[in-house]
C-alpha cells in the first residue's frame, strides 16, 4: 500500500515538474518593452470603455431618477375630496 502511494507520488511528481510555470527566465529590454507597450493597448481601451459605461449609466439613473421624482410630485399635487379619493367623480 505504500510503495503505491509512493509511485503515485512520484508520478505527480514528474508530470508536475514537466510544466513549469512562470520559469520565463530574464527578458531582453525591447522584449520588456514590447510586452508593456502591448499590455497598454490591451488595457486602455478596456479602461476607457468601463468609464464611459459608468458615466452613462450614472446619467441613465439620474435622468431616471428626476422623472419619477417628478412624477411623484406632479400626482400629489392633484386634488383629493373630501372623503380621501383622487381625481374620482362620484355620482350624486
Amino acid at each position: 500500500m505504500i510503495a503505491s502511494e509512493n509511485a503515485q507520488y512520484d508520478l505527480y511528481s514528474m508530470m508536475r515538474n514537466q510544466i513549469q510555470f512562470g520559469s520565463v527566465g530574464t527578458m531582453s529590454a525591447p522584449a520588456k518593452i514590447a510586452a508593456l507597450v502591448f499590455g497598454f493597448v490591451l488595457l486602455i481601451p478596456i479602461l476607457a470603455l468601463l468609464i464611459v459605461a459608468g458615466v452613462v449609466s450614472t446619467l441613465v439613473f439620474g435622468t431616471l431618477l428626476l422623472i419619477g421624482l417628478i412624477n411623484t410630485k406632479v400626482r400629489s399635487l392633484t386634488g383629493r375630496d373630501h372623503q380621501g379619493r383622487k381625481n374620482v367623480r362620484v355620482k350624486r
